[in-house]
């Protein structure tokens, strides 16, 4: 068989035009990298379309969305494939999910994630490549539960919405610390509803080991990791990887992640790494990690790359056009102010927030050789997301060198050591040592 080459980027955070200057200038030297690529992932962490949708009464933190104009600069960068199960995917509701899947087919790029029902998201994009078939599914953790695609009955329409795994976080504590929370419930009546909706039918009890304080879910017997996946959900996850293995020769999945394994943001969650292993397991080749906007650890398990997050490859959030009323509120400011000025006093201007932080915007692109379904090589282009880039460049990625190239070596390999995995650097790219 021959081999194939992938590429895939951390989230392209879009929301604006893109100067041709860029193309014609700090691009070039991501286009050589990726030109030898048969395919070119990203995550579509925005919405396409016009703005006449109404915003919906909730978003991912920000509402996010590009017109079909400004999408077309997307294009430019050569991307085959779109990841559009995350948190932002319904922004703008319904009509800006299915405007995005509308604008994505319309210019015949492969996409998944997002559907009319959930058969819809979880259904995988298959690409020919090199005389092979290659899925791509994707899948959001990081959801709000009215995002999550539905299934149709014989008597319900399916609902649109995101292909998702739950997780359950448990808070490990003493039996001591557990007393103390007994009878914080006892005098303050935090527990008195749930338990009411308990002893109706309409909640379920906890679990054996599990103590429930308001929504937030307690261990006091060290029998459960910090987080879970739903086991149902990992299960249909699973189900379709084994199906699309059958009828692929590759299969690559996508996943959305944002929660931390403890305090830090680069900290992998137990949860995420028991659907990677079990993917993997199922017939996955690679596993493709965003959300999180920084770099987290790369594992190689069983021969294949685990990403747990590779961070943001374009971050324009200061380029926000249009912000709805909710998002002023929150921020003290006029309905009818211009969305840099609602993102100006969120970031208490330009002093707080993702933006002001340069790790957010350190990132890498890996470019990876597989073979007979197994990865048989794997280098990274080290890639700075514009950060404090001014005008159109603000937010755009460019390659970088020596010391910029060994900062986020660094970062990656004091992340990825812990999970065994040896990297070097090698003019100015990242590979695996050994």
């Amino acid at each position: 068989m021959k081999e194939i080459i992938l590429t895939a980027t951390g989230d392209s955070l879009f929301t604006a035009n893109v100067p041709n200057a860029y193309f014609e200038g700090l691009f070039l030297p991501i286009q050589e990298f990726l030109s030898d690529a048969d395919v070119k992932m990203t995550n579509l962490e925005t919405n396409v379309g016009e703005f006449g949708d109404f915003p919906n009464a909730y978003s991912g933190g920000t509402w996010l969305n590009c017109t079909p104009e400004d999408f077309d600069d997307l294009t430019k960068f050569g991307f085959n494939y779109y990841s559009t199960a995350n948190n932002h995917s319904m922004d703008y509701s319904y009509h800006g999910l299915l405007s995005t899947i509308e604008n994505l087919d319309k210019r015949n790029l492969a996409h998944s994630g997002t559907g009319k029902s959930l058969s819809e998201a979880s259904a995988p994009a298959i690409l020919s490549v090199n005389g092979q078939k290659l899925a791509i599914i994707s899948v959001d953790t990081s959801h709000k539960e009215p995002s999550k695609a539905g299934e149709q009955t014989n008597t319900m329409k399916a609902r649109p919405g995101v292909n998702y795994v739950d997780f359950t976080s448990y808070y490990p504590i003493t039996r001591e610390q557990l007393e103390c929370l007994k009878e914080i419930a006892k005098t303050s009546n935090v527990n008195a509803y749930e338990q009411i909706m308990v002893d109706s039918g309409f909640s379920l009890s906890a679990p054996d080991g599990i103590y429930k304080f308001g929504n937030t879910f307690f261990c006091y017997d060290n029998s459960k990791k910090k987080t879970e996946c739903n086991k149902k959900d990992l299960n249909r996850l699973v189900e379709q990887i084994k199906r699309a293995k059958e009828q692929n020769d590759y299969v690559i999945l996508a996943v959305h992640c944002h929660e931390i394994g403890a305090t830090k943001h680069e900290q992998v969650p137990d949860y995420f790494v028991e659907l990677a292993h079990a993917s993997i397991d199922a017939g996955c080749s690679a596993i493709i990690g965003n959300g999180t906007h920084q770099l987290r650890p790369l594992e190689i398990y069983n021969g294949c790359p685990i990403f747990y997050s590779l961070g943001d490859f374009i971050y324009q959030g200061m380029r926000v056009k249009y912000l709805p009323a909710d998002f002023m509120k929150k921020y003290g400011v006029d309905i009818n102010a211009t969305a840099y000025e609602g993102l100006m006093a969120r970031s208490k201007n330009n002093t707080i927030g993702l933006q002001t932080e340069k790790c957010n915007f350190l990132t890498v692109l890996p470019k990876m050789k597989f073979k007979d379904g197994k990865l048989c090589s794997l280098e990274m282009l080290p890639i700075n997301a514009g950060f404090k880039a001014e005008g159109e460049f603000d937010g755009l990625p460019y390659a970088v060198k020596g010391d910029e190239a060994k900062e986020i070596f660094d970062i990656l390999d004091k992340l990825s050591r812990p999970y065994g995995t040896k990297l070097k650097l090698v003019d100015d790219k990242i590979v695996l040592e050994g």
